[in-house]
């Protein structure tokens, strides 16, 4: 049930202008870090993308980390590319949810 609410969000974002940018962005976000890692690291494909969405949801358990400078740079501006791209996209999200239930609010108001 909830996987089925958040699918059919993200349909009725992809229809929206903005919404298909900010979710190709994501994605785009979530395929480079793990592509990345993938390489420099040499991680496989779970554990590259389980440290991108831990490193991009600010969670950072510590278990896997950069190993080189070079992966430590790109992970700084990784960071700050991700996580605000992150941000708008939940932003876009909720604002939209707390338009909707304002909406049916006052649509029962009346």
């Amino acid at each position: 049930m909830v996987v089925r609410a958040i699918l059919r969000t993200l349909r009725e974002v992809w229809t929206e202008p903005g919404g298909r940018l900010l979710i190709l962005s994501v994605l785009a976000i979530l395929v480079t870090g793990t592509t990345f890692y993938m390489i420099v690291e040499d991680w496989t494909v779970i554990e590259a993308l389980y440290f991108t969405v831990i490193t991009l949801t600010t969670i950072g358990y510590g278990d896997l980390h950069p190993t080189t400078e070079f992966s430590r740079v790109f992970t700084i501006f990784f960071v700050l590319a991700g996580v605000s791209t992150l941000l708008g996209f939940l932003n876009f999200i909720l604002g939209r949810t707390v338009k909707e239930q304002v909406e049916l609010r006052q649509e029962r108001g009346k």
